[in-house]
């Protein structure tokens, strides 16, 4: 889905999404790596070939419950969470009338990057 105009962001409004938008990440990070999600995990990985518990598959439909609602937050702020493990994120915006990425990983302070959308993280050129 394409961003629309009222959506893009500048490096102001980045980076005052950055509290917020790294709280969810590292509570996602948390979520991903809990002992319900790897019993989510195994429960499905074991599903072919037993009936497997109730209790492992409750608490699996729990955790990704969870997940989803971080995810759907993170969303919601109008970021694209590109990559878990390091908390990298694209903010659509626009540079010189041009459809572009603003881009940051959660190690960073502040946004710094940006990228032409159809690039990637190889494309990331500093502001």
């Amino acid at each position: 889905m394409a961003p629309d105009e009222d959506s893009l962001f500048d490096k102001r409004a980045a980076d005052a999404t950055l509290p917020r938008l790294r709280a969810l990440i590292l509570r996602l990070q948390e979520e991903a790596l809990s002992e319900a999600a790897d019993a989510g995990r195994q429960h499905l990985a074991d599903a072919g070939r037993s009936n497997g518990s109730a209790e492992a598959a409750a608490a699996a439909m729990e955790a990704g419950a969870r997940i989803q609602s971080i995810l759907d937050e993170i969303a919601g702020l109008g970021v694209i969470l590109r990559d878990l493990g390091t908390g990298l994120c694209d903010f659509p915006a626009q540079r010189d009338g041009e459809p572009v990425y603003l881009c940051w990983r959660l190690e960073e302070a502040e946004v710094r990057w940006w990228h032409p959308r159809d690039t990637g993280v190889a494309g990331r050129q500093p502001l």
